[in-house]
Parts: C-alpha cells; structure tokens; sequence
C-alpha cells in the first residue's frame, strides 16, 4: 500500500468520515478511501469543478488561492483541502464533530504533501 493511500485509509477511520480521496485540479483520481455510496468519478468532477471556479474566482478577487474549503450541506460536509497541484476531498457525514476532525485533516494534509514529494 502507498503512502498516499495509507493516510486516506488512516483518515477514513476518524469518527464521522466518510470517506477521503485525493484529486487533481483537473479531475483525476491519484488515490480514494471512499465509502460504497460514493461514486469516485462524482467525486472527482465535482472536486475539480468546485475548486476550478472557487481558485478562479479567489485569483480575479485578488484575494490569494484557496487552501480549505468547507461545504457545509444537509447530510454532511466536504472539505477541500490543497496539496501540492491536488486537493484532498473528506467527506463528513452530518453527525461528525468537525472542529475534532481538523487535526486529524491537517495531519493527512501534511503525510499526503510529503508523500507528493517523495514521487
């Protein structure tokens, strides 16, 4: 197993994540740790659509790129999180404590960035 997806798996296992998945910008799967119900190639375009329009629109702001971005949705919350020229994609169900969740995001931020660098 990689060391990309060992820190997706390890991810999957926090409380209230349903799954974790590194993207591309431009919409392809490097790595996913997803649960059944989720379509990995849903993921992977809705990623590269959300994060395309949101770095554009940041950029034409003025306001710098993105490094998080939270959905906050009725069943559950994404969260986008850049690495490297990708972004990993957690998905929380909406009984997840987030604010306990960030560590343990920030964390596989960090293992997925120097397993980036390592290839």
């Amino acid at each position: 197993m990689s060391k990309i997806q060992e820190a997706l798996t390890e991810l999957r296992r926090a409380p209230g994540v349903k799954g974790g998945a590194l993207v591309t910008a431009d919409g392809l799967m490097v790595a996913q740790s997803l649960d059944p119900r989720f379509h990995d190639e849903a993921v992977a375009g809705l990623t590269s659509f959300l994060l395309s329009t949101t770095c554009k629109s940041l950029a034409d702001g003025g306001m710098g790129t993105c490094e998080r971005f939270v959905l906050h949705a009725t069943h559950g919350r994404a969260v986008f999180a850049a690495v490297e020229e990708s972004f990993l994609v957690v998905l929380l169900d909406q009984f997840a404590d987030f604010d306990g969740c960030k560590a343990e995001i920030d964390v596989a931020v960090q293992q997925l960035r120097r397993s980036s660098r390592l290839q």
